[in-house]
């Protein structure tokens, strides 16, 4: 079996970090002592810590893309939706990503163009908080406490 790459290895690290402490709460001291590299080498991969957000990001979008399966009902459309749209992992990244986004900004547009708007597509949904969501959900005859929770903030 092939050995992972230090810089895959922080990246892997890294990610609980994030989840758990945010950006801001997360220190490149913090991944240095998670990943038992040195500081050096984790700024040899990266030179600061957008940079590390915006490849664990792109890590976790790589292994969270969107998943359609035929769906029938709406307690289907739910349990789908939570198991793998808006897992407990997403929904960290997303409340990291809209409190804190503006401290990585490129990273955050990675996340809203390549996961969130990914899925929006793949359930048929292209919104930017407009009404078109709404109208798609009230057409499949969804309750407005799911509308909610899929148009987000």
């Amino acid at each position: 079996m092939a050995q992972r790459s230090k810089k895959d290895h922080i990246v892997e690290t890294a990610l609980p970090l994030f989840l758990e402490n945010g950006f801001k709460g997360t220190s490149i001291d913090m991944v240095v002592r998670a990943s038992a590299v040195s500081k050096p080498t984790v700024y040899n991969h990266f030179p600061d810590k957008s940079a590390l957000m915006y490849a664990v990001l792109q890590r976790w979008i790589e292994n969270h893309k969107p998943l359609i399966l035929t769906i029938n009902d709406q307690t289907e459309l739910e349990k789908f939706v939570d198991s793998h749209w808006l897992t407990d992992a997403a929904v960290r990244i997303y409340a990291i990503v809209i409190g804190e986004g503006f401290r990585f900004p490129d990273a955050s547009e990675l996340f809203w163009e390549q996961f969130d708007r990914r899925w929006r597509i793949a359930f048929g949904y292209v919104c930017d908080h407009s009404p078109a969501l709404d109208r798609a959900f009230v057409e499949r005859e969804l309750d407005r406490q799911l509308i909610e929770r899929l148009r987000g903030p």
